[in-house]
């Protein structure tokens, strides 16, 4: 009876053991490439509460391309960086991206500064959020972030980040 005993404890304590999340035997992006396309789902935390979205980020010629599109599915948004200016839905505004966020959505992320995560796996504090990645997938045989956390070090905005494919182009 005390054998089994402690094969059954062996065994929950061995179940419970914790293994790195970030794989040490794959291969690491070292570079940005110039065009890039990212989907995934957003969770942004601020003092209004948490809002949930599907996002798919481009860039291609040095700007960028942002698609929300509602939880439900139904309502999508797309904003996207000209030499003109921002386009909002293919109205052309006098905001930056980052002004444009705030304005409608009420929070932003530094998203000129996700490429570094993603591609250099660059997980410090910069311009006053805090970088965190706690789970990671392979992707044609190389690592890249699943899961991104960031927060704003001096205001109450929290933005996750599932990022559920990465394609080069």
């Amino acid at each position: 009876m005390k054998i089994l005993i402690l094969l059954l404890l062996i065994s929950f304590l061995s179940a419970c053991s914790t293994m790195p999340e970030r794989p040490k035997q794959v291969l690491y992006s070292s570079s940005v490439p110039k065009a890039w396309k990212i989907e995934g789902r957003i969770s942004a935390t601020n003092n209004e509460g948490t809002k949930i979205a599907g996002f798919v980020l481009n860039r291609q010629n040095g700007h960028y391309q942002l698609t929300l599109t509602e939880s439900s599915g139904f309502g999508q948004m797309q904003v996207r960086q000209t030499e003109q200016g921002l386009l909002v839905d293919d109205e052309l505004t006098k905001l930056s991206l980052q002004e444009w966020m705030i304005s409608e959505l009420g929070w932003y992320f530094p998203i000129s500064k996700l490429e570094n995560i993603i591609f250099k796996h660059a997980e410090v504090i910069m311009q006053d959020w805090q970088v965190e990645v706690d789970k990671y997938h392979i992707i044609n045989g190389i690592i890249y972030p699943k899961t991104i956390r960031l927060q704003r070090t001096h205001q109450t905005i929290k933005i996750k980040l599932l990022l559920q494919e990465i394609n080069l182009k």
